[in-house]
C-alpha cells in the first residue's frame, strides 16, 4: 500500500519493485520447474522416463496413498518400492516384502493375515501375519496379480477398514499399513477376465508408477551396466574390471527382456570368467542375432492374437503345447505360477495330458 499523500514517481517506483519481485519469483518457479531430478539413492538413471519416475517417486513418498508399480519382470519393481519407503516418514521402521507367486494358495492367507491356534491342520500356534508384522510400516506385495480372489478379499478389507482378522479368529485388529503393490501384468485384463477383484483394483490403483523396461533407457543401458560391473567386482573381492568396446556395444544394443536381471547375470558371470582386466563380448554371453525389441510372444505360429481374450489365450496355448512342454515350461511361457497353471485348468477344464505307458 502507499499512504497519502504520496508523489507520482513514489507510485511508479513502487508497481515497478512488485512487477521486479513478480517477475523473479516466476523465473525462480520455472527453472525448479524444469531442472532435472536428480536419481534415486539406489537407482541409476538419466533419461526422461527414469527422470519422471524419480519425481514421481519423491511426491508419492510424502503421502500415504497406496502405490501400483507396473513393469517387466527384472526392472527393478522392489528397489522402487524400497525408495519409496525410505523417502517417508516411515524409513525407520523395516519394509516387510512379499512375493504373492510364492507362496502356495493354501498358505497365502495365512502367511498375510496369520492364523490362530487350531485354525486349519498344522496350525499348532498363533501366527502373526505379514500385514500384522507391517504395522506402522511399508507393506511391498510383488506380483499381486497371482493373489487368489479369497486373499484379495482380506485385502480389500485392510485397505477399506484398516484392519485384518486372523483365519480362524472372530476379533479384527486395526492397523496402519502404507501399502505398495507390483505386477508384470495387465491388471486390467484380469480384472475383465474375472482374476482380479474389480474393487481391489481401484483401491491399489491410487497412484501407478511405470518402469520403462531397459531396452526403451538409451545410454541408461551402459551407465547402468557400469555401476553393475563395479558393484559386482567388489562383492566376488575381484579386480576392477572394464567392458571392453565390443562389450560395450553388444549391451547397447541388445534387447534385454530379462531387463536388470539378466543385466546383472550376464555381467556376474562375465567377472566370474574373466582372466583380463576387460570384458569381451564373448564373455557376456549374449545372442545379438535373436535379440529384438520386443518380448516373444508365447505362440510360435504367425497367426494373430491380438483379439483373444486371456481366457481364450491360455486355452488355446495350453491345448497347443502340452504334448511337448511339461507343467513348468507351460507356466514360464504363459508368465504365471505352476500353481496358478493349475487353478486355470480346473476352472476352464483342461486335464492335463496322460503320459503314454510304453
Amino acid at each position: 500500500y502507499i499512504a497519502k499523500p504520496f508523489e507520482h514517481n513514489e507510485i511508479i517506483e513502487t508497481v515497478a519493485k512488485i512487477i521486479r519481485e513478480h517477475t523473479k519469483a516466476e523465473r525462480e518457479e520455472k527453472v525448479e520447474r524444469e531442472e532435472p531430478q536428480p536419481a534415486v539413492h539406489g537407482m541409476i538413471g538419466s533419461c526422461p522416463q527414469m527422470m519422471e519416475l524419480f519425481r514421481r517417486i519423491r511426491k508419492v513418498a510424502q503421502t500415504t496413498s497406496t502405490v501400483l508399480i507396473n513393469g517387466e519382470s527384472g526392472t527393478g519393481k522392489e528397489l522402487v518400492a524400497r525408495a519409496i519407503h525410505n523417502l517417508s516418514d516411515r524409513e525407520n521402521q523395516e519394509m516387510i516384502s512379499v512375493n504373492c507367486a510364492a507362496i502356495p494358495e493354501n498358505l497365502i492367507e495365512s502367511e498375510l493375515f496369520g492364523h490362530e491356534k487350531g485354525a486349519f491342520t498344522g496350525a499348532t500356534a498363533t501366527r502373526t501375519g505379514l500385514v500384522e508384522a507391517a504395522n506402522r510400516s511399508t507393506l511391498f506385495l510383488d506380483e499381486i496379480g497371482e493373489l487368489p480372489l479369497e486373499a484379495q478379499a482380506r485385502l480389500l478389507r485392510v485397505l477399506q477398514e484398516n484392519e485384518i482378522r486372523k483365519v480362524g479368529s472372530v476379533q479384527s485388529k486395526k492397523v496402519d499399513v502404507r501399502l505398495v503393490v507390483a505386477t508384470h501384468r495387465d491388471l486390467k485384463q484380469l480384472v475383465v477376465d474375472s482374476y482380479f477383484r474389480e474393487d481391489l483394483y481401484y483401491r491399489i490403483n491410487v497412484m501407478a508408477l511405470l518402469i520403462p523396461p531397459l531396452r526403451e533407457r538409451g545410454n541408461d543401458i551402459l551407465e547402468v551396466a557400469d555401476a553393475i560391473l563395479r558393484r559386482t567386482c567388489i562383492r566376488l573381492k575381484a579386480p576392477m574390471l572394464n567392458f571392453s568396446d565390443s562389450a560395450s556395444h553388444a549391451i547397447a544394443k541388445y534387447a534385454w527382456p530379462g531387463n536388470v536381471r539378466e543385466l546383472e547375470n550376464a555381467i556376474e558371470r562375465a567377472v566370474v570368467l574373466a582372466e583380463k582386466n576387460k570384458i569381451g563380448e564373448e564373455l557376456l554371453a549374449i545372442d545379438l542375432e535373436s535379440s529384438t525389441p520386443t518380448e516373444t510372444s508365447a505362440f510360435d505360429n504367425s497367426e494373430p492374437v491380438e483379439d483373444l481374450s486371456l481366457e481364450d489365450y491360455f486355452q488355446r496355448f495350453v491345448l497347443e503345447h502340452q504334448d511337448t512342454m511339461n507343467e513348468t515350461q507351460l507356466a514360464r511361457k504363459l508368465g504365471i505360477s505352476r500353481k496358478c497353471l493349475w487353478e486355470r485348468r480346473q476352472r476352464f477344464g483342461i486335464p492335463r495330458k496322460k503320459k503314454q505307458i510304453a
